[in-house]
């Protein structure tokens, strides 16, 4: 596509590179072919811009030369021959004046028509087709009409930016335009009104009074009544106030939601607590809801499901996009388009158009759908200022970074709603067993459903035995595009270094839950930094905690431990060395402080000492750490590590005979090694 610019230095371009003219002669005769396209350009206007007023006897021959070389740089159809001269033959979109003379037309339409925003970002793109100071050596004063042009689309959308509420950053740029038109009376009433408006009525005052000494001075004449009008207002303080922005007259409605699962089961409280939270009568601020869980837990399924029940709660439209990698741009443009705006007047700035968003928004009861939200940064450009609209967010995180938000944590289903469901899914009832191996996560239930669905001549104890073992579990649990694996690896993927190594760290070991100590020693870091790490993993729903206080513990879902586990670990020996030599030093130190007075138990009961448990409390620490002491013992048996495996176990015996215990736990274990 060819391209002719006069906005700066005159240029002509094919398919965005630079096509060279050849002589000044033949520039100064196509910048004036281009500045009167499609019109016919006499013979003797030309002589009169390439010899002056003593045009030589050889004129003609010399510019039919000319044309006759431009033509060939250019094609012999572009330029036609005329009665009376000669003619360029170009259409609009190849002329950036005609473009910026359709972007003002348009401009103004859009801003008639209520669309002020968008007339403004219009407006904005015309400007941006200047690319300097014109520099055309013509006698017309084409530099100057190219500047009036310019001035005339500054000003409109300064007006337009006015309309819209701006004022701080107009202040900077009016001024500078100010210095440079020192007589055009427009650019300064919009100076004064955006000074006023910032509380700088002194300012303001000034810019009128230096104006009306220049026209004086210069011309002889005092400014205009508008002005001075003006002026009279901001002298008795009243306020210039900002006028309201109509909305289009021809707004879209945009009806995005995904359809809703005929087969959606439970959570009927807490949709009903959120419907009443969305619905609620106007406040302040719009609300604001994230729903986070781990992977497969059915956040989206959960908020289309919402977003349904309340949709005519938001008559003006409700919006919906998945967030994949750091595309919020891309999600805020097809925002944008689906409101209404082409989709050559979406700005290429993200907080552009977070801002046109708003604009569109205001006065509109608007209902946005924000799926899969990496970080709240990622939420923030999707909020708007109104309380008419509601956003809901589903994210893999927490986000309690999130401002105003109202935080939700979504939780497994139980047996009885996973029985429910694979029923709907599958028709026949799925089994206990079936029901325990896809641990309440609505997406291995799903799967599970789908396998049955897949599979007519299994029952739902076949596949129940297929997942069975948790080292191929996940293996099974793949159907179509749906997979338990990958979807935690989506999660797994997003960590940081430290964070994956820790989370396939505790994959080592099958024990229900860990302490920070123990997490402190599978890193080899000081505990309060493992427990912030392990926190972190908290937020991401990648690992669960249990207890409060000193005594908080953190384990893992059972699918999430066989993804951990899969997860290829280059120190595993050392990693395991670590954990053995740390449970063996706790529990070296609380078997030192077993009571030594002879009180025993009954047989098959433990001790029990009257305070709460706790570290100062060797028996309460064994009752509760027995699990993962077993699990290490198993571990390391299993590992080759037989001698650090009966080493841990001997210390553990001290609290079994303590207690009237047998070791049969920890003898199971070492049975291997």
């Amino acid at each position: 596509m060819w391209s002719f610019r006069l906005l700066g230095a005159f240029r002509v371009e094919r398919d965005g590179a630079e096509v060279a003219v050849g002589t000044p002669q033949m520039r100064t005769v196509l910048a004036l072919l281009v500045w009167h396209a499609n019109e016919v350009v006499p013979v003797g206007r030309m002589f009169d811009e390439l010899w002056g007023e003593v045009p030589p006897a050889s004129a003609k021959v010399q510019l039919q030369g000319i044309i006759s070389r431009l033509r060939r740089v250019l094609g012999k159809e572009r330029i036609a021959t005329a009665a009376t001269g000669y003619v360029l033959r170009a259409a609009a979109a190849e002329l950036d004046v005609e473009l910026v003379r359709q972007d003002l037309a348009a401009a103004r339409g859009l801003i008639a028509g209520g669309d002020v925003a968008l007339g403004a970002t219009r407006l904005r793109e015309a400007l941006g087709r200047w690319r300097g100071p014109v520099d055309l050596q013509l006698t017309e004063p084409v530099a100057t009409q190219l500047d009036e042009l310019r001035m005339t689309v500054l000003e409109e959308r300064v007006d337009a930016d006015l309309l819209l509420g701006g004022t701080a950053d107009l202040i900077g740029e009016l001024t500078a335009a100010a210095a440079e038109h020192p007589l055009r009376e427009r650019v300064r009433a919009q100076l004064m009104t955006a000074l006023a408006r910032r509380g700088r009525v002194p300012e303001a005052l000034d810019v009128f009074l230096a104006f009306r000494r220049t026209m004086v001075d210069e011309l002889g004449v005092e400014p205009s009544e508008q002005l001075r009008a003006l002026h009279a207002r901001i002298l008795r303080g009243e306020p210039v106030a900002r006028p309201a922005l109509p909305l289009p007259r021809k707004a879209h409605q945009p009806r995005q939601l995904p359809p809703a699962l005929p087969d959606f089961v439970s959570r009927e409280e807490l949709l009903t607590e959120l419907a009443d939270v969305l619905t609620a009568p106007r406040r302040e601020h719009g609300p604001l809801v994230v729903v986070s869980g781990a992977a497969g837990l059915g956040k989206t399924s959960l908020v289309v499901q919402l977003a349904h029940r309340v949709r005519e709660r938001f008559p003006d439209g409700q919006l919906f996009a998945t967030l994949r990698g750091d595309d919020t741009m891309a999600v805020l443009q097809q925002f944008l388009r689906a409101l209404g705006v082409p989709a050559d007047l979406v700005p290429a700035a993200e907080d552009e158009c977070s801002a046109l968003l708003r604009d569109l928004l205001a006065g509109r009861e608007v209902l946005l759908v924000v799926d899969n939200a990496a970080d709240a940064r990622q939420v923030r450009p999707f909020v708007p200022a109104e309380p008419g609209c509601a956003v809901l967010v589903t994210s893999r995180r927490t986000l309690g970074e999130l401002e105003g938000a109202r935080l939700v944590r979504l939780g497994l289903l139980d047996a009885g709603e996973s029985a429910e469901l694979l029923t709907k899914i599958a028709g026949v009832p799925p089994g206990d067993a079936l029901v325990a191996h896809c641990g309440g996560l609505p997406l291995a239930l799903r799967i599970a459903g789908a396998l049955l669905l897949d599979h007519p001549h299994w029952t739902a104890d076949d596949l129940a035995a297929r997942l069975a073992d948790e080292r191929t579990r996940l293996d099974w649990l793949e159907a179509g595009d749906l997979g338990v694996r990958a979807s935690f690896d989506a999660s797994y993927r997003q960590l940081s270094q430290s964070h994956q190594m820790l989370f396939r760290r505790l994959g080592l070991l099958p024990a229900t839950t860990v302490p920070g100590w123990l997490a402190a020693a599978l890193l080899d870091i000081e505990q309060t930094g493992a427990e912030r790490v392990l926190e972190d993993l908290v937020s991401w729903h990648l690992v669960s905690t249990a207890g409060c206080g000193t005594a908080i513990r953190y384990g893992m879902h059972d699918l999430l431990r066989c993804f951990a586990a899969e997860q290829a670990e280059p120190e595993q020996g050392a990693v395991l060395t670590r954990a053995v030599g740390a449970c063996l030093a706790m529990a070296e130190s609380m078997a030192a402080r077993l009571p030594t007075d002879g009180l025993k138990p009954a047989p098959g009961t433990a001790l029990r000492h009257h305070v709460e448990p706790d570290a100062c409390d060797p028996v309460a620490w064994f009752d509760t750490e027995l699990p993962t002491l077993q699990a290490v013992v198993e571990t390391a048996a299993v590992c080759g590590m037989a001698e650090h495996a009966w080493e841990l176990a001997s210390v553990c015996q001290q609290y079994f005979d303590h207690c009237g215990h047998n070791a049969g736990p920890l003898a199971a274990g070492l049975t291997g090694a």
